[in-house]
């Protein structure tokens, strides 16, 4: 009776999960969220997607990532219920480890699509000699990019530099979380699913 229940409950959060993605796919269509499949789908998902919204701390300048999140905690919810309804039991690594993977997904996710921009802004900067027109749609990105170039790039070095010499170092720095991340992940979960309860 109960694992019918939590397969239930398993397949209506995956259904969400679509629901709340499909939402996302639609935002990025100007007038789509107007129509009536759109108001229909906003109203199942918004008030879920708002509640990591609102709170602000995934948002980067003009580019939000909660709803990473929010996509990210439906999918761990509906593969703990999974877990639990195959196995029949509550089973805490399993459910530790999920959610290790999923914070490390949500994470690897922003940190990809950073190292994806800060290279392409790099390359762009090298190509153009450093210069940006001042109606450039890199002037938007160049608003969060450089804080974050410089930030990160002034822990490791003290001297003055270059907004892109700043973009390589913050690129180089997030390589090496990205692949040492992997491999520490990888091995905080193996150890997870090895605890006895």
């Amino acid at each position: 009776m109960i694992s019918a229940i939590l397969g239930i409950l398993s397949a209506a959060v995956t259904i969400y999960t679509m629901l709340c993605f499909l939402n996302i796919i639609i935002s990025w269509f100007p007038g789509a969220k107007f129509t009536g499949f759109g108001k229909a789908i906003s109203a199942l998902t918004d008030p879920y997607m708002n509640f990591f919204s609102r709170s602000g701390w995934l948002r980067f300048g003009n580019i939000d990532f909660s709803p990473i999140l929010s996509i990210g905690v439906l999918s761990v919810l509906s593969s703990i219920l999974g877990g639990i309804t195959s196995t029949g039991r509550i089973y805490v690594g399993g459910i530790l480890g999920t959610i290790i993977i999923m914070l490390w997904n949500v994470s690897t996710s922003i940190l990809s699509i950073l190292f994806i921009l800060l290279l392409v802004r790099w390359i762009v900067l090298t190509v153009k000699h450093g210069y940006t027109p001042y109606n450039s749609a890199w002037n938007n990105v160049d608003q969060f990019l450089q804080r974050l170039a410089f930030k990160v790039a002034g822990t490791f070095v003290k001297s003055t530099f270059s907004y892109q010499k700043a973009l390589l170092i913050t690129w180089i720095t997030f390589a090496v979380i990205l692949g040492a991340g992997n491999i520490f992940i990888r091995i905080l979960v193996g150890l997870c699913y090895q605890l006895p309860f």
